[in-house]
């Protein structure tokens, strides 16, 4: 997360994947099917005395290899009831760790710490995409807890909630170090991180980074929709009319000169300047949110028309990311060098799911980007190596070589947990989008995809009826996957770092990372909504074992559930095919 000061070193080493030009010396393999068998600063000699493979690629894919590929098939679905006991607990677990970083002690009210953290890593600030991302979890714990009658939680979170959009203004009413760099004093909203008692950061750091302002509308306009519903009191909302335009504002200003005429500003990683699809999908989704408050709440037309406007030059921007020839969508342009899929892409799709579903896990592009950035991971970490048939861990890119900075573990940059995490809630979102669509059509960037989660089905044509109810109880297992991977690795300690270790697996990096238990909160947000959209979906088909009339079944299964938990409560499991309704798990007793 924060590698500002390792760009250099980012430049000239990336782990199992050494510049170095040597000539290949065995058959190729395709960068996302490589099993790594080098180490930071392998060389073509060293990497063939060990009976491996030497092949350069400047993808992020490992240039030392085993000959054979790494392991493809989709992972087994864990039992379901087992992750949900393990989701509960760590859920219940990371919302206290998520309350303890508002305004610990030593922070003033508002301030959201990034970590408890004070020294190897010192993540003891407020930053603003950390901030705004935890602020927007709590804006959804708050909305639950209004919907559920909770009203001891709901007014802690109202609160914490208040504090924050308070604490947010003062510091949009200072210069910072970003003012110094663009001479606008209204551009200080742009400043990524600030002292925990709201003075400016003054050190050296990778500034502006212009995610902030429309990740923190999104969470506020969730907030005050929220709110609002709740209380009637459309006053409050008004008043913060000023600090959402400060913030929208600064998008519109910024967001086409900004990292493409020389402006400089940084990724969510903080380590490049360049041009951000991560950036410009929040900012996006950012102005979308402005353009709705806008309308209905302050009646503003000029600025309505201009968040639009923004919004569909952002997208003109985000289509010229996707790069046909490798086959997924490049975080970064206008710039030389990392080249693998990144988790931002994976986080800004998620990051901004909404209901005009935008850039979401559904789309054709985004899904293919994600699917080839796991399983460039999979053969990556020596501890994805040692678990080859379960969902892997993931990190942030290919080339990283950032270890958290902790001083301690020095095997290079690791898995995130985030991301991890993450990844379940990608495709708990995909299941769920597919489902409420009815159908899902086949490109040729999601045909190879679709044909992973079990179905095929030509470019062009559409998928639906039960095979629809095979993708999305497949995409549903494998977020579960990821889940069941996330907590192997965590074990009994609940606590969450920003990384595990690449080879050993023990944590590294930042501990009681509070973006990480924010993701493990959305997470579990995107299976309860995926489990209540899909209840009562037929399963996923395996083999007949009874023979009773489609009419006379009568539904004995869940979603998810296998041919093996079917029969284990003595019910019956028979697929139907395709465009048949009926449960393909039931009561053996005709109804």
């Amino acid at each position: 997360m924060r590698s500002f000061l390792l760009i250099s070193a980012a430049i000239v080493l990336a782990q199992a994947s050494p510049i170095l030009f040597e000539r290949a010396t065995c058959s190729d393999l395709p960068s996302d099917s490589r099993l790594d068998c080098g180490s930071i600063g392998s060389t073509e000699s060293t990497c063939t005395a060990s009976s491996c493979c030497w092949t350069p690629v400047y993808d992020g894919g490992a240039w030392c290899y085993y000959t054979s590929p790494s392991n493809s098939t989709r992972p087994a679905a864990p039992d379901r009831n087992t992750i949900a006991t393990w989701l509960n607990n760590q859920y219940s677990y990371s919302v206290t760790q998520l309350l303890n970083a508002l305004a610990p002690p030593g922070a003033v009210a508002g301030a959201v710490v990034a970590a408890q953290s004070t020294s190897n890593p010192d993540y003891w600030y407020h930053w603003a995409r950390d901030s705004s991302l935890t602020m927007d979890t709590i804006a959804r714990l708050y909305a639950n807890a209004i919907a559920s009658g909770d009203t001891t939680n709901a007014d802690l979170y109202l609160s914490k909630l208040q504090a924050w959009i308070t604490f947010e203004a003062g510091l949009a009413s200072r210069t910072n170090p970003t003012v110094n760099i663009t001479g606008n004093i209204l551009d200080n909203v742009g400043e990524p991180k600030f002292n925990v008692d709201g003075s400016a950061f003054t050190g050296s750091w990778g500034r502006p980074q212009n995610d902030g302002p429309g990740l923190r509308v999104r969470a506020i306009k969730r907030f005050l929709d929220a709110y609002v519903a709740a209380t009637g009191d459309t006053a409050y909302a008004t008043s913060l009319s000023s600090q959402l335009q400060r913030d929208l504002d600064y998008i519109v200003r910024n967001y086409a000169n900004a990292c493409i005429t020389g402006t400089t500003c940084f990724d969510l990683w903080e380590e490049k300047s360049a041009q951000h699809w991560y950036t410009e999908i929040v900012q996006r989704r950012g102005l979308i949110a402005g353009k709705d408050y806008f309308s209905s709440w302050v009646s503003n037309s000029s600025l309505v028309s201009s968040y639009e406007n923004t919004a569909s030059a952002l997208e003109g921007m985000m289509a010229d990311h996707w790069n046909s020839t490798a086959g997924y969508i490049n975080q970064m342009m206008n710039i030389s060098g990392r080249k693998s899929p990144d988790a931002a892409i994976l986080l800004g799709s998620i990051h901004s799911f909404d209901t005009d579903n935008y850039n979401s896990p559904t789309n054709d592009q985004v899904m293919l980007t994600v699917w080839r950035y796991a399983r460039f991971f999979k053969g990556q970490f020596a501890i994805n190596q040692q678990r080859s048939a379960y969902a892997p861990t993931v990190g942030r890119y290919m080339e990283d070589v950032y270890n958290g900075d902790d001083g301690v573990n020095n095997n290079g940059a690791g898995a995130w947990l985030l991301a991890t995490a993450g990844m379940a809630e990608f495709y708990y979102d995909a299941a769920t989008s597919l489902f409420t669509a009815g159908s899902a059509s086949v490109t040729s960037n999601n045909q190879q995809v679709y044909e992973y989660f079990g179905v095929s089905a030509s470019v062009g044509g559409t998928i639906s009826g039960s095979d629809l109810n095979t993708l999305v109880n497949n995409l549903f297992g494998e977020a579960d996957a990821y889940l069941d991977t996330l907590s192997y690795w965590m074990g009994s300690d609940q606590m969450m770092t920003e990384q595990f270790n690449p080879v050993s697996g023990v944590r590294q990096g930042a501990h009681h990372l509070t973006w990480s238990y924010a993701a493990l909160i959305t997470a579990k947000f995107a299976r309860d909504t995926a489990l209540s959209t899909l209840a009562g979906t037929p399963t996923p088909p395996i083999t007949d074992s009874c023979n009773v009339a489609v009419a006379n079944r009568t539904d004995c299964g869940y979603v998810g559930i296998t041919q093996a938990e079917c029969q284990s409560t003595t019910c019956c499991w028979s697929p139907l095919p395709s465009g048949t309704a009926g449960p393909w798990c039931f009561y053996a007793a005709s109804s």
